[in-house]
């Protein structure tokens, strides 16, 4: 539209005042941008007004403008009302109140589930991806599967053929859920309760067991603790005993995956212990700045080792922290296994700004659609404090992280090194023990008509046998010799000779070990194998020394 050239005249000279007003009301420089954000809107453009209305500002017919007054008096109310700070924009109150504690508590998330304790479907359930039957079959498979392995794997520590193992018993269904809702290229940071992520995506038998037992075949060639898997072709980190540790790790890679933009997300697990490590909450604030597609799984078994819950955090358990940090955050029954599938698939949506409810992206284990509707409902990103508002937006419309408490219990003892009786009784575990994710998932499997006993004891019956003939195998392949020490930990070097004018000392020359250490490593791999001659105790006496 265009002023008259008098009317336009008067819309300039107009405005110049009341930059004059703008800088006589504004106490600093952001009081006079704000107030001149308000006044852009309310004085440019001019509004029509309405035939026959008279013009109050002797503009061209046809227009006006609010008054000068009218617009620094809104102006000022905008900045009474809000505080620009280079954090974002929060509204003032007049109300001294503290939000939080028990005067002012804060809604508890609610816990998202599909089907309930006894296995039947959960009425009204929202479910924006329903599991086809061949994919619920697969994903009962490898419950039931991961169930007798760690059985059979623990009660073999328990002989003595291996020193360490942890079982995932009462968490498999967070295992598979998760893993199948993710695409198998998306790196995992894995805490050391995830063997069924492994399993779902097809590490073998044969190399939880070479891994377990430390043989010649497993690629760590025994320098790792049991139980600390990793799998480059699997996509999976390998474990690291210090809590949390992985945590920034994956956020870091998720970051590249954005820069590069690849369609990947990175995604931790971490238990509740772990969520009271620096590292984590320096890991939700860095993906969230940042923007990272990062999945955080929270596994809150209820225990770290021995520390319940309720010492080991005062808040709303770890989902209640998302929003405060900018991520969008769900807490998902960790039993039901549909509830965790579906909260993952659309977790990896939303982080990598892909939107809600579609057809699963990116899930190339199982190509199915999903079904009609939107998304989950995520608690979104906190509005207020810290500048939260322009986060929240941002966080709604492109990539970035996401927070998924799964709430489980641990049914075994943290480890084959702990007795769990010592701090929780015998009745909490058995009712906890009655509402196994396992069997509550072939619960209803059965009520669709897509499982019977006989199918059941059958899977049961092979897989023992396949763990036994996987632990019998690996037994029999020889321990790395203790010179392998050195062998993947130093590269070939090259160094320069002392005192021999710059003169390279060759790769390899290592007196003639032929592993292109330098002198003093050579000497040092000498030593060992000198103090392991003269002390055979100290090493097992199925570990050669060469």
């Amino acid at each position: 539209m265009h002023l008259s050239a008098l009317g336009a005249a008067r819309h300039k000279r107009g405005l110049s005042e009341l930059l004059c007003a703008l800088r006589a009301h504004a106490a600093t420089q952001s009081d006079v941008l704000a107030l001149l954000r308000h006044a852009s809107a309310t004085v440019a453009p001019c509004q029509p007004r309405s035939e026959g209305a008279p013009s109050r500002s002797g503009l061209a017919r046809g227009y006006t403008v609010s008054t000068r007054s009218e617009s620094v008096a809104a102006a000022r109310s905008t900045v009474d009302s809000y505080l620009e700070v280079p954090g974002g924009r929060v509204p003032y109150t007049a109300e001294l109140r503290f939000l939080g504690g028990p005067d002012a508590p804060i809604p508890t998330m609610p816990c998202y589930r599909t089907i309930d304790s006894t296995g039947q479907d959960v009425p009204g359930a929202h479910i924006p991806h329903p599991l086809s039957q061949d994919l619920a079959l697969r994903m009962y498979g490898a419950m039931a599967r991961l169930q007798t392995m760690d059985t059979m794997f623990y009660e073999a520590q328990r002989q003595g053929r291996f020193s360490f193992y942890l079982t995932c018993q009462g968490e498999e269904a967070t295992n598979i859920g998760s893993a199948a809702g993710l695409a198998n290229n998306d790196m995992v940071f894995a805490q050391y309760r995830e063997q069924g992520v492994l399993l779902w995506r097809g590490y073998s038998l044969d190399q939880f067991a070479n891994q377990l037992l430390g043989n010649a075949l497993e690629p760590g060639k025994g320098r790792q603790m049991p139980i600390h898997y990793g799998s480059p072709e699997h996509a999976y980190q390998t474990i690291s005993s210090p809590l949390a540790t992985q945590m920034p790790h994956a956020v870091g890679t998720a970051y590249a995956y954005k820069m590069d933009r690849q369609p990947r997300v990175a995604v931790t697990y971490f238990g509740d212990g772990a969520s009271s490590e620096g590292d984590a909450h320096a890991a939700f604030n860095f993906a969230a700045v940042l923007g990272a597609p990062c999945l955080f799984v929270c596994r809150n078994n209820g225990y770290a080792i021995s520390t319940p819950a309720h010492e080991q955090y005062k808040g709303d358990g770890i989902a209640g922290r998302g929003p405060m940090y900018g991520i969008p955050s769900i807490r998902v029954d960790g039993g039901d296994v549909r509830a965790v599938y579906n909260a993952v698939v659309e977790a990896r949506r939303r982080a990598l700004g892909l939107g809600l409810g579609g057809q699963s992206g990116g899930q190339q284990q199982h190509p199915h659609k999903g079904g009609a509707g939107g998304g989950l409902v995520m608690e979104p990103a906190a509005a207020g404090g810290g500048g939260g508002a322009g986060q929240a937006a941002a966080a709604a419309a492109g990539p970035g992280p996401v927070l998924i408490e799964c709430m489980s219990y641990r049914s075994g003892h943290h480890s084959t090194s702990d007795d769990s009786t010592r701090y929780r009784t015998s009745e909490e575990m058995r009712a906890w023990r009655a509402r196994d994710p396992v069997a509550r998932f072939r619960s209803w499997l059965g009520a669709q008509g897509w499982w019977d006993e006989v199918r059941e004891a059958e899977l049961r019956r092979s897989t023992r046998q396949e763990v036994l003939a996987a632990l019998d195998r690996a037994a029999q392949v020889p321990k790395p010799p203790l010179s392998d020490m050195f062998t993947d930990v130093y590269a070939p070097m090259a160094a320069t000779a002392a005192g021999g004018g710059g003169a390279a000392v060759a790769a390899g020359s290592g007196e003639g070990l032929g592993l292109g250490l330098l002198p003093h490593l050579a000497e040092q791999r000498e030593a060992t194998l000198e103090f392991a001659r003269r002390h055979p105790g100290v090493c097992p006496p199925d570990v050669p020394l060469r």
